[in-house]
């Protein structure tokens, strides 16, 4: 979708090209979680924290859009021509040296937990030849059979729980546990729904995905369950005593019901790049609202 009057359409383009293609958006929505996670933890606020994830989020996900404007074509022409300029090699290599730096200066324990980053960057890069009749194939991790939402959720859950815990040198308890379990859902969902939008690139690729497996009223319903269960889970804790009430994360399962099953394989990209994206940041923008009302 283009904005009609040309101005707009300009600024449009220029949000898509600075902002959406290269990852910022995504990169910034995991960051805003990272903050979540210092709030809702009570780590205290630590900026190191949330630019290494910022960065580090840059990385793969840039680089596996590199991989597939190659490998396995990107069905929005713009990003395909956009994932094959040289300006995308020049922010993937500042985000590599920003992250040295960040590692560099940080705790010991920040740089041991970071070595698990080899992950996101190994995620779309062929890796594992196949011989075939028509000759050798290169397999990614994200070729592996229905693993490659439940890959990317499980990475990004890591960074923005573990990194600021390290980064605090904090202990993993129960509280962290259950707010690993709520971002884990969170994310996966997410991901998952993005895979609802890449269903007929996936089949043609080869890449065996959820909806693929079980198709999209099959995926829903997964993923409703995953966050009814979590939900119910949460809650529990809270009536218990074991953590805090948290209407961020009410309010933010909500809005992944919603989207869950408003989306289908014909709702426009641009809904999911910049709006279910969009939706990462929904915890931190009801923590920060809760925080102007009663402060």
């Amino acid at each position: 979708m283009k904005p009609s009057f040309p101005f707009l359409g300009w600024l449009y383009d220029r949000f898509l090209q600075l902002i959406i293609y290269p990852s910022v958006w995504v990169a910034a929505a995991l960051a805003s979680l990272g903050i979540f996670t210092q709030e809702t933890l009570e780590l205290g606020h630590n900026w190191q924290a949330i630019a290494l994830i910022f960065v580090t989020a840059l990385i793969p996900y840039n680089l596996d859009r590199i991989f597939d404007s190659y490998v396995q074509k990107i069905p929005d022409h713009q990003a395909q021509l956009f994932f094959r300029q040289r300006c995308i090699w020049v922010l993937l290599f500042s985000a590599i040296v920003a992250t040295v730096i960040l590692l560099y200066f940080a705790p010991s324990q920040v740089r041991y937990i970071s070595l698990v980053g080899i992950i996101p960057l190994l995620y779309g890069t062929p890796l594992f030849p196949s011989k075939k009749e028509s000759g050798w194939q290169w397999y990614r991790l994200k070729d592996l059979p229905g693993s490659k939402a439940w890959i990317v959720g499980g990475i990004l859950t890591y960074a923005v729980i573990a990194v600021p815990l390290a980064y605090s040198q904090a202990q993993f308890d129960v509280a962290a546990a259950l707010i690993t379990w709520f971002m884990f859902v969170f994310i996966v969902t997410n991901s998952h729904t993005f895979d609802i939008r890449d269903l007929e690139s996936d089949r043609y690729k080869g890449v065996v995905t959820l909806p693929i497996m079980v198709g999209i009223e099959g995926t829903k319903i997964v993923l409703t369950v995953m966050n009814l269960s979590m939900l119910l889970t949460i809650v529990s804790a809270w009536l218990t005593g074991v953590i805090a009430y948290h209407p961020a994360i009410v309010l933010a399962t909500s809005v992944n019901l919603i989207y869950i099953w408003s989306v289908n394989a014909d709702t426009p990209r641009w809904v999911y790049t910049i709006w279910i994206e969009g939706c990462l940041f929904v915890p931190i923008l009801v923590n920060w609202t809760i925080s102007v009302t009663i402060g």
